[in-house]
Order: C-alpha cells, then structure tokens, then sequence
C-alpha cells in the first residue's frame, strides 16, 4: 500500500529533517523551517496542536453539496438519485471501474490515520505558562480525539469499501517492502469498536458540548464528545448487521487474500443483538443528557390552555439553522459566497438582477414522490387526497407570509412539510424577497417551464429535473440588502447565515433503532413508537394513529411492511443528508431485481430510475416574454411540462454494491498482497 510507506517513510523517524513533502503532510505551513524535525514538533505545544488540528480534516462534510463535491465530501446524494446534479451524470450513465471510479477515501483518510497514530504516540505533556504549555489533561483529551477520529476514518473506509487494510502501529521506515493485505470484515469492525470503547471508559472527552446553562458551546462543535463516540459506535453496529456488511452479498463470500483469509463473514444473527445493545446505550445516555428531536411549538391555544401544539414547519426549518438538541455532532462549514457550493447553485437562475446562479442542484422526482400527504399517506395510497389533474392555490408555508400561491399544480398540494422544507417546484414562492429582478410586486416565483425565466438556459446551469433543491436555506437570506420589506411588514435579512453542518443527528438513530428492532422483532412496539416520533415532529399522522383510524392497518408488526416504511421515512426525512446511497447499499436494495417500484408495492430504492418534470415543455401559466405569450398545452402532452420525464438512463451493476478497491493502490501493492472487490474485473496497470 504505496501511499502508508510514503507516510511512514516520511514521518516515522524521530531524528530526520522534514522534506517538502513531509512538510505538506504535516499541513504547519511556513512556520515549520527546513531543519524541523518531529521531535521538535511534539517539544512545541503550538505545533502539537496544529498536528492535532490537521487530524480533524478526516471528516466527511456531507453539507458540501455541490459541483465542488468529491470523496471526503457529499457526492452521494446526487449518485444515489435523490438529487438531480449535473456533475453525477455522466458518472452513473456511463458507469465506473475500478480504474477511473472518481471518489475515493483511500489515500486521504490513511494520512489522517497516520497523522492519528502519529500523535498517540509521540504528544505528550508540555510545561510552560500561558499558550506555551501543554497541561496533562488537555493532551489526554486531545489523544481520545484523536482515537475517535481513528476509529471515524476505519469508519469512512468501512461503509464505503468494505474490508480494508488495518494499519495500528508505525512502521519502521527502513523497511523498504513495506505492503499491507485487507484485514478480515470483522476485523476492522472489532478495532474501531476496540477504540470507541477505550475513549468511553477513560472518560477524557466532554459528555456532550451543551453546557450547565442549557446553551452549546458552539465553538467546540466539531470537537467528539462521549455521546458522539456512543453514536459513532451504535452506527458502526448497525451497519455490521446489516445485509451487505453480514453475509447478505453472496459474491463477496468468496473473496480472499493472497493467502486464503477470508474477508467477508457468513451471516451472524447475534450483530442485530449487537446492535440493539450499542443503540441503546447510546440513546439511553442521550436522553439522560436532554438530547431529543428539536421541536418548535405554536403559541398556547387559548382555546387549549396550557397546550402547547407543535409546529411542524418551523420545527423541519429550525433543526438545521441553529445548534439544538437533535444534534449529536456538527461542524461549522458553509459558503454561501462560493458560487459552486450547494447554496448559490440550488437558487432560481434569475433570482437577482445580477445573477451569479447556476441552479443546477435540484431534486428527483423520485424523491418528490417519496414525500408523504399531510395527513401521512403515501402518494399511492387510497384515500391520500393526491391529485395529478389540474391547478390550485397553495400556501406555500417557507415564505415569511405564508403567501398563497395561485395556479400550482395539484401535484405540489397538500403535501407533508417535509415537502415544502425542501423541493422548490414550479410557482413557489421565494421566502423574501423583493424590489428586484422579477418580482415588481414583491413576491418572487419559481417558474421552470420552456420559455420561463428559471427555465433551460445555456450550458449546464439550469435545473433539468424541474425543481431545485431548497431544504438547508436560511430564510432570511437576500444578497445585497439588510431590511426588506413584503406587503408593508419590515423584516432583517442576511447575505449569509451560520448554521450547523450536521454529521450526526438523533432523528437517523431513532431510525437505525426502529430497523434494528423489526430484524430481531417485528412485534416490537417501539418500531412504530420510534417511527412516529419523526413522523409526529414532521406535522403528519403516525402508524398508530393511522391504524387507530382504520388506516393502514396492514403495517404494524408486518416485518415487510415496517422496513417499507423504514426506507421511505429515511428518504424524506434525511434527503440531501448524504445516507441514502450507503443505506440503499447496505441493504441492498439499489438495483432493478432487488427493487420493485413503490406505485406497485415495493420497496423505494432502484437506483436505475432518475426522472423529474419535463422542462422542454409549457407549465399552462401564460407569462409575456418580449411581444410574445408562453402557451397552454394539455397536462401531460409531449410539451406539457408537467410530464413526468426520464433524465438519464442509468446504470446499475452488481460490484457497485462495494466500492472498488483503488486500482493504482492494487498495481501498488509489490507483494500483490491487495485484493479487489468482489465483481470488479480487474484493469491492467499501463507499462
């Protein structure tokens, strides 16, 4: 494994004075002269800490959302096709190999976990006053960061490869032969667990960054915590049991090392068990710190005193703009200056009278369909109240006056607010704006059809699925002002907005738990008890409520039917949050065999379908453009735009279940000691 021996060859010894490019891997900047060595750097408290902080840059930032997103990033929810990006395209209609797959962890997280390993090693205490000093406590908290970050990034190579070499000790540097196998499945499950379970008992790190006042200290939030290390460890789990990871991938059980080792386990039962345990342990120190789903409540009925009724909408807005109990663990990232990050290019084209819009992150109709009615039904259930059949007004509840929207097509009515939180389609209103380009009347339109101003422009910057993605967005946001005003009402805007990037959440483990629960029982009551917690946040009926009504009675305790509705709430409630593409693998759910259709009773997950609205065709609200007037055409004609249309052809092949194992690491390995993923045929290294 070429890239661990250049780490090794360039950081092990105590003595050796630092290359240019060991001076990049220690990512110190100018501060490090020619003649440093790593004896020098742990004698430093300053420069201790920067190779501290160089660590954090394992994590995965699964908000950067974009053209800009690569492997340590958010691809994932434009591959998997629950958003509509441009960049994802060509990667999953042409396919990948193992030669010329685009986003690899590899060679990144295998710095960080020699920058990791580095560190336990070599920091210790430093004496001093002031900035100077390195007091024992503060270096024993910073040695159980960096064996949480460890144990993340085996987490990172894990979900996304499968086995992987497990590297725990520093080699020496004169062995030039220097080349690793893959470490059986259990293996690496076992040492990350091993890891998480040393920085639990030491007991080194915070509890949670939420201090005695009940406010977060937000300065600390990417900083591992004991209840991030419990959920860190109760995910590891549930993906252990799962069926990809457990014996489920009947091609996998057959791959080897050079010397015959199996890498991946037979099926085992007692994961679930494991799992149930650790997700347990996990939420019962949650609660015990006040973590729970972030609610926001109406004002006291007074017609009810004393009730307190929730608020569906803000409660789905207010979870991700402001750090709150829901979360486990976040970072700090935004930008919504750059142009290619996820908050410039999910804005209409001609949103300001300057547009520096691409608007090509928008969402597939797959997703929107997945989204529940407000009164809990799937879109295909009987009864549900949706309609395909013509135009209403809707309130659209993410502008600042809940603002009636006229001439919205059916589709888009009564839908769960979920829904409105993140799909801008066709005639919703923006939150606030006015007095510039295209709104002479203070409320701006989402208008996507031919020939309308956010509609196919040239190049790629425009939403060819028909919607943009809008969940994330603060609501205050207009670029170039600090006041507005909508219908004579004054409001403070922003031209950005710092809200928490969030990696762990408790509504995903309240999830996990409903899914381990119906493996070992269906019977389990709190499946549903957990499910409905989302669903009752999210302002729509839970199963109990339904089947108390005589409505869907068919799902409680049906182990089919309970993952069925697993899968679909993870969909909506996480969409954008970069797990769906590790879920819909994990259980192996994302090819055409696996998945049937939901309009015919299947489970969502065939990655194969990518469809939005038709934007070569007109949406039937006239609009003049210079002398001339869009026309009207009957729904779901060949140039109605509102027909649903297929985007791409995608591809689906079985060995993408796991993701190949680097091809230049393999031609790499002098011992051939690195083995491929399974189905992977193998590509000849170039002479």
């Amino acid at each position: 494994m070429n890239i661990i021996k250049k780490i090794v060859i360039c950081t092990a010894v105590a003595t050796a004075t630092l290359s240019t490019s060991c001076k990049k891997y220690l990512d110190v900047a100018s501060e490090l002269t020619e003649n440093l060595t790593i004896d020098e750097v742990f004698e430093n408290a300053a420069y201790t800490k920067r190779w501290h902080g160089n660590i954090f840059n394992c994590i995965i930032e699964y908000s950067k959302n974009a053209s800009t997103a690569d492997a340590m990033s958010n691809p994932w929810s434009a591959i998997s096709g629950e958003l509509a990006c441009n960049f994802a395209r060509n990667i999953m209609v042409s396919g990948y190999t193992a030669g010329n797959a685009g986003f690899h962890r590899w060679a990144t997280q295998y710095t960080y976990i020699r920058q990791a390993l580095i560190f336990l090693e070599r920091a210790h205490p430093i004496a001093g006053s002031g900035s100077t000093a390195l007091p024992e406590d503060e270096v024993a908290r910073m040695k159980d960061e960096a064996r949480f970050l460890l144990a993340y990034s085996y987490f990172t190579l894990l979900e996304l490869y499968g086995p992987v070499p497990l590297v725990t000790e520093l080699a020496d540097p004169e062995d030039q032969g220097i080349d690793y196998a893959r470490a059986p499945m259990d293996d690496i499950i076992n040492y990350i667990d091993g890891l998480l379970a040393e920085v639990l008992v030491s007991g080194n790190l915070p509890s949670t960054i939420k201090g005695a006042n009940a406010t977060y200290n937000t300065g600390e939030m990417v900083r591992p915590t004991l209840v991030a290390t419990y959920a860190l460890r109760a995910k590891l789990w549930t993906y252990a049991a799962s069926k990809l990871f457990n014996g489920g991938f009947q091609e996998s059980l057959s791959v080897t090392n050079t010397d015959g080792t199996r890498l991946f386990p037979d099926y085992n039962p007692e994961k679930w068990q494991t799992a149930k345990i650790r997700l347990e342990e996990f939420l019962d120190y949650a609660h015990g710190l006040g973590h729970k789903l972030h609610i926001e409540y109406y004002p006291e009925d007074s017609g009810n005193p004393g009730v307190r009724d929730i608020n569906p909408h803000e409660s789905v807005y207010e979870v991700f703009q402001k750090y709150n109990d829901e979360i486990i663990w976040a970072t700090a990232y935004n930008e919504y200056s750059n142009p290619n990050a996820q908050e410039r290019r999910s804005n209409p084209i001609d949103l300001y009278a300057n547009p520096t819009n691409f608007a090509n992150i928008g969402i597939s109709q797959e997703s929107v369909d997945a989204f529940f009615m407000d009164n809990g039904l799937t879109i295909y259930d009987t009864g549900s109240g949706y309609r395909e059949d013509g135009f209403t007004t809707v309130n659209n509840p993410t502008h600042v006056k809940n603002h009636a929207d006229a001439n919205v097509f059916n589709m888009y009515a009564r839908r769960e607010p979920r829904f409105y939180a993140a799909v801008g389609y066709n005639g919703k209103s923006w939150h606030i704006h006015a007095n510039e380009h295209n709104n002479p009347n203070g409320i701006y339109r989402q208008w996507f059809g031919r020939g309308k101003p956010s509609g196919i422009s040239g190049g790629e910057n425009w939403p060819r699925a028909g919607y943009l993605f809008y969940k994330f967005k603060h609501r205050r946001i207009a670029q170039g002002r600090t006041s507005i005003s909508v219908d004579g009402t004054a409001y403070t805007v922003y031209t950005s907005w710092s809200r928490p990037s969030i990696i762990f959440r408790l509504a995903d483990f309240y999830l996990y738990y409903a899914e381990v629960l119906n493996e070992i029982n269906p019977n389990d009551p709190k499946i549903i008890e957990y499910i409905d917690m989302i669903r009752t946040r999210a302002g729509i009926s839970g199963y109990a409520e339904l089947a108390a009504n005589g409505v869907k009675t068919t799902v409680i305790g049906n182990k089919e039917a309970q993952f069925k509705a697993i899968v679909q709430e993870r969909h909506v409630e996480l969409v954008g949050e970069g797990q769906r593409w590790f879920d819909m693998r994990r259980w192996m759910i994302a090819d055409p065999e696996a998945s049937n259709q939901p309009d015919k009773g299947g489970v969502d997950g065939d990655i194969t379908r990518m469809h939005g609205m038709n934007m070569n065709g007109f949406d039937n609200v006239p609009m003049t453009i210079g002398n001339e007037t869009t026309p009207i055409r009957d729904l779901g004609s060949s140039d109605s735009y509102y027909r649903r249309t297929r985007l791409e052809e995608r591809r689906w092949l079985k060995q993408y279940y796991w993701y190949p194992v680097p091809q230049n690491e393999i031609n790499k390995s002098k011992g051939q000691l690195l083995v491929q993923n399974p189905l992977w045929p193998a590509v000849v290294a170039a002479e």
